[in-house]
């Protein structure tokens, strides 16, 4: 009965018996009421004569009497008994007992092969159970979870479900990476011979790397560490170390021609295309089920509060933490729920001049944030070009070097938080509900830090190209002297992850800690005051979607970073769960986080969609650089040439169907295509909309229907009754 909305539960033995037709009470053999109506206006008035053993007679007695009137010659009489037996008001004891006395089928002897079918089914069905309730124990982090619901409710949680989503997906990607790209280049890369046309190149690129880390240089190796260069630019964290092929035992090798069993640079694009495939593909899937879930969750709204108060428990725990922990969160969503109802009746309430105010501050407002990102973007294209000016510059210490080439990192990430702060203030003054001002603040700071990655790209796009004139030998420019763009992103990616991560043990240790200690300690206003936190879910919420904006972003060219990423969530989840456990406390403005999950995947898809954008522009329209990465042999082409010099290799037939697919003559029909499809899914679900509101006004007079009958079916018992009491006052005197 607990599993069912409360709609099923009044066609199930609670209201549907006013559908029927119901004979006069009155006329009922043994004076028993046919119906004992559950929604009364007034108490009965015969309640007091008789305990709740005679209701139940009364109702088994109800029972009998409609069993007793069906005709066994019919067809379908065993039917009309069950139907009765299930809808009557009565416990189920006593509807097993009536259906074992008035059932009119005999008992069906089952073949052997059925009755093995049947006995397997049932056995497979338990063990299928089984295994489904010992895999919840070995699921990750679910006891955790639990512990953050039902302290901090639904939206709390639904961040760290989200970093664990965003935890195993970079998983898989580093599966990806090692198997295809870091291993086969550890195991054939020692057998790469210099090109002939690269080898000058080469030669004076490795001339540039400082390999040195031995006895007094191990200040150098920790600054090497740090920036990723000197010796970590010789290591398989960056595409400049990758060879563009391996020379067999077997091969004849004559500088031009090698016979190569596993293309690297293939298999370094296609993996990489692979890779983006794979996040669309799981986003999507996430993105789909949340919507079926959020739909199915707004389709109850009108029966919501019986659905939490009547089916909202769960009768399977057995753990009194667990059924602790039910309870707040049963608690927090009714909170969030009536607080969402109370905001929605005050914004209906507002005066035009309210209205006429409001909407003035938040252009003001709105100005201001765009005043603010402008600065922010100057700032971070400057420092991008004085670090990368003067970052290489031999007249100056060590530290001095090291503190100049994290500058744009650096920058990048105090910007990012701090401007949020400011962002969090101010969307407070626009007097948005709770849920939509998560919406706005997120939609703000990811255009914030999205755009400061493509401002820092188009600072390093404008270091590695210059005019044709410009270009030495080896395809570099020689004013920069970057020699290798390629790994020279990747440094940048690989110092931005670095300090992302920095940031985050920074805020946790130096910042949350101490506010809690010393509101904890220290008996001043203050300190009281700065010692109440509450888990500001847009701030945490963008900070591991800016980990993965670097992780996609910086992959191509520092093939370490999903692992890097997935190492900074892990540790990231046990840091953000300490300090909310110690440090936060629930947040006193209650929102429903229903779509939360929604929102923050298509922030993800957001973020996604414009990370790929400057990564394929580098690979499409950038010479590769001469001395390294494994494409250093496209001379006078891109990266993307690899991909079609090797389909030209391949049979005549496949070559023409990829260039087929690749070409406007594929895609422009497709996107008219697909364009049809969208309008035909559109207009179906217009019309499905319709009906479905057609169908819920059905509900609502049938439910008034219902509440008629119920009045007027009672109004019958208490007149029936009062008549009653007044021939026995007669009888009496």
């Amino acid at each position: 009965m607990f599993g069912m909305n409360p709609q099923d539960q009044q066609n199930n033995g609670y209201v549907s018996s006013s559908q029927e037709s119901l004979p006069d009470p009155r006329s009922f053999k043994g004076g028993y009421p046919l119906y004992e109506p559950t929604m009364s206006a007034q108490p009965h008035s015969y309640a007091s004569e008789g305990s709740h053993h005679e209701q139940e007679r009364h109702a088994e007695a109800a029972t009998k009497y409609k069993i007793d009137h069906v005709d066994d010659d019919e067809f379908d009489a065993d039917l009309q008994i069950d139907d009765i037996i299930r809808n009557a008001p009565t416990s189920l004891q006593n509807k097993k007992t009536l259906k074992s006395q008035y059932s009119k089928k005999p008992p069906k002897q089952l073949s052997y092969y059925k009755a093995f079918k049947y006995s397997a089914g049932i056995k497979w069905s338990q063990f299928k159970f089984q295994v489904h309730d010992l895999s919840l124990q070995f699921e990750v982090w679910r006891s955790s979870l639990k512990v953050v619901e039902g302290k901090f409710g639904t939206a709390v949680v639904s961040y760290f479900i989200f970093l664990k989503w965003l935890l195993f997906l970079n998983i898989y990607i580093t599966v990806l990476v090692l198997g295809l790209m870091v291993v086969p280049q550890i195991i054939l890369g020692p057998k790469y011979i210099p090109n002939t046309g690269t080898e000058v190149c080469e030669k004076g690129y490795d001339d540039t790397v400082n390999r040195v880390c031995l006895g007094e240089k191990g200040a150098t190796c920790i600054v090497d560490f740090l920036e990723g260069s000197g010796w970590m630019e010789q290591t398989v964290l960056f595409v400049g170390y990758y060879s563009p092929y391996y020379v067999t035992d077997k091969a004849t090798y004559d500088g031009t021609e090698v016979d190569n069993k596993y293309d690297i640079p293939l298999a370094y694009l296609l993996t990489t295309a692979g890779i983006f495939i794979l996040s669309f593909l799981m986003m999507s899937n996430y993105t789909s089920k949340a919507l079926q879930d959020n739909l199915a969750s707004s389709e109850d709204s009108y029966y919501k509060y019986c659905s939490k108060v009547f089916c909202g428990w769960d009768y399977l725990l057995t753990d009194s933490n667990s059924a602790s922990f039910k309870k707040r969160g049963i608690h927090y969503e009714l909170t969030s729920d009536l607080a969402e109802e109370s905001r929605a009746l005050e914004r209906a309430n507002r005066t035009i001049w309210q209205k006429l105010k409001l909407y003035t501050i938040r252009i003001i407002l709105n100005l201001i944030v765009l005043a603010i990102l402008g600065g922010a973007f100057w700032v971070i294209f400057y420092v991008t070009d004085f670090s990368i000016e003067n970052s290489n510059r031999d007249d100056i210490i060590p530290f001095l070097g090291l503190v100049i080439s994290f500058l744009p990192s650096v920058v990048i990430t105090i910007l990012n938080g701090i401007i949020p702060v400011i962002f969090n203030i101010m969307v407070r003054l626009e007097d948005y509900s709770p849920q939509f001002e998560i919406f706005v603040t997120l939609g703000r700071t990811v255009f914030l830090r999205l755009a400061s990655l493509v401002i820092l790209f188009f600072s390093l796009y404008r270091q590695i190209t210059c005019d044709e004139e410009e270009y030495n030998e080896c395809r570099y420019c020689n004013d920069s002297g970057v020699q290798c763009w390629e790994t020279a992103i990747g440094q940048e990616f690989y110092k931005l992850a670095l300090t992302d991560f920095a940031a985050v043990l920074v805020v946790v240790f130096i910042v949350e800690f101490p506010r809690k200690l010393g509101a904890k300690y220290l008996k001043i206003g203050i300190a009281q005051s700065l010692g109440e936190m509450e888990f500001e879910i847009p701030k945490n919420v963008l900070a591991i979607v800016y980990s993965q904006a670097l992780c996609w972003m910086g992959l191509f060219f520092c093939p370490f970073l999903p692992l890097m990423t997935a190492a900074k969530l892990f540790i990231i989840f046990y840091l953000k769960k300490l300090s909310l456990l110690s440090n936060m406390m629930p947040s006193q403005k209650p929102f429903r986080a229903s779509r939360s999950g929604i929102f923050f995947m298509v922030i993800l898809i957001i973020t996604f969609l414009m990370c790929i954008l400057p990564v394929g522009f580098f690979i499409i329209n950038i010479e590769p650089s001469a001395g390294c990465s494994p494409f250093r042999l496209q001379d006078n082409g891109t990266i993307w040439t690899e991909l079609s010099e090797t389909l030209e290799e391949w049979d005549s037939f496949m070559a023409e169907v990829f260039q087929f697919l690749g070409s406007a003559a594929f895609y422009i029909p497709l996107i008219i295509f697909l364009l049809l499809l969208l309008y035909y899914y559109t207009a179906v679900g217009s019309a499905q909309l319709g009906m479905i509101g057609l169908l819920k006004e059905q509900l609502v007079m049938e439910g008034r229907d219902k509440h008629f009958l119920l009045t007027r079916i009672d109004e019958l018992i208490q007149a029936d009754l009062g008549g009653k009491q007044q021939k026995s006052f007669f009888r009496q005197r």
